[in-house]
Formats: C-alpha cells, sequence, structure tokens
C-alpha cells in the first residue's frame, strides 16, 4: 500500500457536510479522551488488584511460614500436613509447598479449580531447588501464576514455603474493567453524537438555507431571504447575503447598461476599424505609426512596396533602425535628410516633406511628411506619397520644352539670318531668289514640327475619340498607301510580299494610312546608301486572339541597342548628324496612334544592318 492511500482512504469516508463533520470530530475526541481515561483507570485498578494480591498472598506465605517452623524442628509431618491442607483451602490457591533447607519438600498440596485440596504424596519435586539464595522472601510474577517463596525461621533459617497463586481472577477484572470502559465510553460517544446532532439541527438547517440562497445569488434577482431566530451567527449572515443579493442586482443593472454601451462602441470602433483599415489598405500612399516609445506599430502595403521593405523588417523597429533602411534603399548620389526632419513641426502639425529617391530597376521618386501625435498610442505618424509620375512628368515636360525650343531655334535662327541679310545688303535677283528658297524650307521644316506637336496634342487630348473606325482588309489599306507614296529620286519603289490572305482590321483608315506613311518615309531616310525596302504580312495567335501586322523593312543604318531601347520617345533621333531632315515626332506619333486603335509597335534592328518595324493590330 502507498504512503498515499490511508490519506486517500480517509479523505473518502470522511463525511463531506459541514454538520456531520463536526459530530464526527467532537466524537473522535471523546472517544479518545474517554478512552485514554478508561485505559489509565484500567492500568491503575490493575495494579492496586495486584499489589492487594501480592500483599494477600505474602501474609498467607508469611502466616503458614511462622506456624511451621517448630512443627519442622519437632519433625511433625502430620502437623505440616494439616496446616498445609487447611491454609490451602481457598479457589485462587493452586499450589503449597514446605521444605527443608536440603530442598526436600516435606509436604505438598494442590487445589484445581472447582476441586477439594489434595496431598501430593510424591515428594520427589525439585521445585524447592529454586529457592532464593539470598534467604529473603521473593515474589516471581509470572504471566498466569504468582509464585511467592517465603523463608521458614526460628532464629535461623530452616526452610521455605511456596505459594502458587492463580491470577486468571485477576486477569478477569482487568477485562471487566476494560469492557465497562468500553461499553461507557460507547454509550457516552452516542449520547453525546445524538445530542450534538440534535442541537445543530436548527443552526445547520438555517446554514444549509442560507447556502442554497448564496448559490441563487449568481442570478441577482435581488430577491430577499426571510428572516428566522436563531444564533446571532446565522442572523447577522442573513442579513450580509440580504445585503450582497441587493448589492448584487444593482452591480448588475450597472453592469449590463456598461456592457450594452461597450458592445455598441465595440461595434463602432470595429466598423472604423475596417473602415480604416480598407483605405490603409486600398490607399496608394504609404502609412507607418510609431508607439510613444519610437516603435514602428503599423506599416500599410503600399509603404512597403514603395520603399521595397518586408514587414518583418519594419515591425518593432525603432525611428532608428527604420531611418537606417531608408537610407539603405535610398539612391547614393542623392541626400536624404533623414526621418527626423520629418518631425520638425510641433504637434499635431505637419512637417514639409522630405525627398527620398528609392534604387532600383524602376527608381520611385517619395515625398516623406510626419506628424507627432498626442494620443496614448501612437507617437508618430509617417506619410510617404508617391511622387515618381509627377517628378517624370516634370523632367519629361522640361526635357521637351527643351527639345521644342531647339528644334524650333534651328530653322528660326536661319530665316532670322537669311532676313536679316536681305535686309542689310544689296543682292543680286539670283541671291535674293536663293535665300528666299533657303527661308521657304526652313518655314516649312518649323510647319511640319509645329503640325507634329499640334498632332500629339490631339491624340493626347482626345484619345482617339475623334477616331472613325471602320472594318477594313489591312492589306488593302497598306497597297493603298505604298501605291501613293512617292518614292525618293533614285530609289526603287517599295517591295510588296503579297498577303496570304484577307486580313480583317478595326482602324481609322486616315489615322492608319498616316502610320503605315511614316514608318514607310523613315525606312528610305535612314537608308540613305540604298537597299530595298520590303513590305510584308504576319500573322500572330497570342492570348488566344489572332493579330495582324504589317512589317516594314530596310537594310540601311540600323540602331544599336541603347538607340533601340529610346525609339518612341519624343524628340529622340538615331541620327545626330543633322544630315537626315526630321523632327523625332514621327515615331511618337506612330506609338501613340496604335495604341490607341488597340495595336502595338514592334521594332527590331541591328547596327549596320538594317530596321523592321511591325504594326500590330
Amino acid at each position: 500500500m502507498t504512503g498515499g492511500a490511508p490519506s486517500r482512504w480517509l479523505k473518502a469516508c470522511w463525511p463531506r457536510t459541514l454538520k456531520h463533520q463536526l459530530v464526527a470530530m467532537v466524537s473522535a475526541v471523546l472517544l479518545l479522551a474517554l478512552g485514554a481515561l478508561g485505559g489509565y483507570t484500567a492500568h491503575e485498578q490493575s495494579d492496586i488488584a495486584r499489589a492487594s494480591v501480592d500483599d494477600q498472598v505474602t501474609s498467607l506465605a508469611h502466616s503458614v511460614a511462622v506456624a511451621s517452623a517448630n512443627l519442622i524442628l519437632t519433625d511433625s509431618l502430620d502437623g505440616l500436613e494439616e496446616l498445609a491442607m487447611r491454609s490451602a483451602n481457598f479457589s485462587e490457591l493452586r499450589a503449597l509447598q514446605v521444605c527443608d533447607l536440603k530442598g526436600q519438600v516435606l509436604t505438598h498440596v494442590r487445589h484445581a479449580p472447582g476441586q477439594p485440596v489434595r496431598l501430593v504424596f510424591d515428594q520427589a519435586s525439585s521445585v524447592c531447588n529454586d529457592a532464593p539464595r539470598s534467604g529473603a522472601a521473593a515474589l516471581v510474577h509470572g504471566e498466569h501464576v504468582l509464585v511467592v517463596w517465603q523463608p521458614v525461621r526460628a532464629e535461623l533459617l530452616v526452610g521455605w514455603v511456596r505459594l502458587e497463586y492463580d491470577l486468571s481472577s485477576l486477569q478477569r477484572t482487568r477485562e471487566r474493567i476494560w469492557r465497562n470502559t468500553a461499553v461507557v465510553t460507547v454509550l457516552a460517544v452516542s449520547l453525546s453524537a445524538l445530542a450534538l446532532l440534535a442541537f445543530l439541527d436548527k443552526p445547520m438547517h438555517s446554514l444549509n438555507r442560507a447556502r442554497l440562497f448564496a448559490k441563487q445569488l449568481v442570478d441577482a434577482s435581488g430577491r430577499q431571504m426571510p428572516q428566522e431566530p436563531g444564533p446571532q451567527e446565522v442572523e447577522e449572515l442573513t442579513r450580509a447575503l440580504n445585503d450582497a443579493s441587493m448589492l448584487l442586482r444593482q452591480q448588475m443593472i450597472l453592469l449590463d447598461n456598461n456592457v450594452r454601451n461597450l458592445q455598441a462602441n465595440e461595434a463602432l470602433l470595429a466598423e472604423q476599424n475596417e473602415q480604416l483599415s480598407a483605405i490603409f489598405a486600398m490607399s496608394p500612399d504609404g502609412l507607418v505609426t510609431f508607439s510613444r516609445e519610437d516603435r514602428v506599430q503599423f506599416a500599410n502595403q503600399a509603404f512597403l512596396d514603395l520603399t521595397g521593405l518586408s514587414l518583418t523588417q519594419v515591425t518593432g523597429q525603432s525611428l532608428a533602425t527604420v531611418d537606417a533602411l531608408l537610407r539603405g534603399v535610398a539612391v547614393a548620389s542623392r541626400d536624404f535628410s533623414g526621418l527626423d526632419a520629418c518631425f520638425d513641426a510641433q504637434a499635431n502639425q505637419v512637417s514639409a516633406p522630405v525627398v527620398l529617391e528609392v534604387a532600383g530597376e524602376r527608381r520611385r521618386v517619395l515625398a516623406l511628411k510626419g506628424q507627432r501625435s498626442q494620443g496614448v498610442s501612437v507617437g508618430r505618424v509617417l506619410y510617404v506619397l508617391d511622387m515618381t509620375r509627377q517628378h517624370l512628368l516634370d523632367e519629361m515636360k522640361s526635357e521637351f520644352l527643351s527639345m521644342a525650343a531647339h528644334e524650333l531655334r534651328t530653322p528660326m535662327v536661319s530665316i532670322f539670318g537669311f532676313t536679316e541679310l536681305m535686309l542689310k545688303r544689296e543682292m543680286s535677283p539670283e541671291q535674293r531668289q536663293d535665300l528666299l528658297g533657303r527661308i521657304y524650307r526652313h518655314s516649312q521644316s518649323m510647319v511640319a514640327i509645329l503640325n507634329e506637336l499640334l498632332d500629339l496634342a490631339r491624340i493626347e487630348s482626345r484619345r482617339g475619340q475623334d477616331f472613325v473606325l471602320a472594318d477594313l482588309d489591312l492589306s488593302v489599306l497598306v497597297q493603298s498607301v505604298v501605291t501613293d507614296y512617292q518614292t525618293p529620286e533614285g530609289r526603287q519603289p517599295p517591295w510588296v510580299h503579297p498577303a496570304d490572305g484577307p486580313m480583317p482590321v478595326r482602324v481609322d483608315a486616315h489615322k492608319m494610312q498616316q502610320a503605315v506613311l511614316n514608318i514607310l518615309s523613315n525606312a528610305y531616310k535612314y537608308s540613305p546608301e540604298g537597299g530595298e525596302v520590303e513590305v510584308g504580312f504576319e500573322r500572330l495567335t497570342e492570348d488566344g486572339r489572332e493579330r495582324v501586322g504589317v512589317t516594314i523593312r530596310d537594310h540601311g543604318m540600323g540602331l544599336s541597342p541603347d538607340q533601340l531601347a529610346r525609339m518612341g520617345e519624343r524628340f529622340f533621333r538615331a541620327d545626330k548628324s543633322g544630315n537626315i531632315p526630321g523632327t523625332g515626332l514621327g515615331v511618337s506619333i506612330v506609338k501613340e496612334l496604335m495604341e490607341l486603335m488597340g495595336g502595338r509597335m514592334q521594332i527590331t534592328s541591328e547596327l549596320g544592318k538594317g530596321t523592321a518595324v511591325t504594326l500590330w493590330l
């Protein structure tokens, strides 16, 4: 059995109700007390009885010893036998022997329970050899027999008297005492338990009623328990429970109101959070919030996309760490004032924007604005605006204005110079006619530039709204453009590869003719050394749709990879010598027209070997 088994057994057997626990505890204490008292009484009574027996047997032995002294000296064995028979005639004495100094039994009588005293004639017993050596009286206590040795003296020691006394009566007395003690103890404990049960019945009933009432307090109904007379403690408990019931009802009413208010606020807050989350998630602008300890609490996806950082890099990081991360992604050649400059303004005021140019395949120009907050949880808010498009537009506008001014200035300088010569010098009619021809040609160049600029402006402003789309055959339209085209002097007409069948497209016929004519004209201009110009037709299945196209190929100067990458930029010209006329706007116009008609322009080229331009529809 394990060490915890007795305790588990005791716990299982121990009563669970307070009433029965009190009865069990009092009964146990009373049982222990009465048991200890009974044990002590039995022990004392046993000792008294034993002492009385010792005195009685010692007195009897002494009397026999005194009476047998003369009989031993006179060798009167009959007198000794009569003395022994007379002295042994009571129930507890089992044997009486008179011995001489040599250990010889002079007389020996025995008294069995329920039988008369009888004389034993066997004189050869050796028990007298165990007489005390000291010559003094002695008592030898056995488990069931008391042996008494009493010396027989007549001035000198002449023999011994040996008595055997039966202690069974003493044992029975001790058992009777224990039995009586047990009976009294059981009766006392039982009566006490019954009395205690009767005494505790009413208080425990009141206490149990209070317990049941306390269990029902959870419904917070505010009901009251009737006050009944009883012990002071129970009455005070009843009053306390009634007060608690009323207070709990009041608190429950307040709690219900608070819960309803809290639920309403939570619903409103959840709705606002959902709206803000949706706004932050859909917003193209970046947003970062910092705690009062200047650590990142929130960063929306737009901030991560704009800066190229990941959520794990910034979440929980300090302001200084985020500043270092932004410096790491910034273009090295551009100055970045840092995040501290974003928060120079006072609380609840937005600081001046700080520009950050992010490096990468696609450079981004970001404007960072910061605002300090007096909120409990939010200490700073960083707002990031993507200024890349505006920056590019500003650069493109500046570049466009610069290039347009340059392209217009060149013929204007010539016109101004020739006009000034004609005004200040006398010239022959032939010279004046030559200058007027030059002025006319430069004026034509300026008009062409202005017309192309106007075309671009109309295309961008109207975005195809003025297009008249119709279903046409691309091969027939291209053939009409080639037929009407005025081939430069000394050059062969373009070689047209016939189409393999009808090529239906839906386009604006005039705009498509303008695009084909522009590309065809460039093919001749950028192959000044000659060579064939070929026109062919293509078919392509792309994204489950069939596309058709016209390819115009020359065998002229060709383009380098850098030049090919810039094709379509306004005013970009592959020829920097100025020997080939043009404004650098034609390819841009073609690109815009193709996109507005749902197509695209594809250019392939190799430097020194020629260029192929395909217009896909």
